[in-house]
């Protein structure tokens, strides 16, 4: 583990470049498909991204970040002089069916800032409507 690599990796300040033999960072899309009003075909638009890694190979002190994803971690991938700062939750480790270990991690969402159903007061027709709420109102 203690080659040059393309690509640094910190969590909380802490070099872990050398904690584990690759990386495979991933910063999918939340994908809407809305139909067409005539029903033949429909479109895409892409929502918010995540973030997803996985790292191969990872030595211990990294595995020990394993916890089922509650723990929140600010990790920091560089390739070159680009760099990513994402908060991260470590959930899970496994052995491959070629017998590499695998550490997966994925982006923290606030649950306080998801959007949430909430009930509103009784109106004056006696209807209880529902309102999608953020934090922000």
């Amino acid at each position: 583990m203690d080659e040059t690599k393309p690509w640094r990796l910190e969590i909380y300040s802490q070099d872990y470049t050398n904690d584990c033999d690759d990386i495979d960072v991933q910063m999918p899309a939340l994908v809407y498909d809305v139909p067409h009003s005539d029903g033949s075909g429909q479109r895409r638009h892409l929502g918010p991204k995540g973030f997803a890694i996985t790292l191969t190979n990872p030595s211990d002190r990294l595995r020990a970040l394993v916890d089922g994803g509650y723990q929140v971690r600010v990790l920091k991938v560089a390739f070159g002089s680009e760099t990513l700062r994402v908060p991260v939750l470590f959930h899970e480790e496994w052995v491959d069916r070629d017998g590499m270990r695998k550490i997966f991690g994925c982006m923290y969402s606030d649950p306080d800032r998801d959007p949430k159903w909430v009930t509103e007061p009784d109106s004056d027709e006696g209807q209880r409507p529902l309102t999608l709420a953020t934090k922000e109102g």
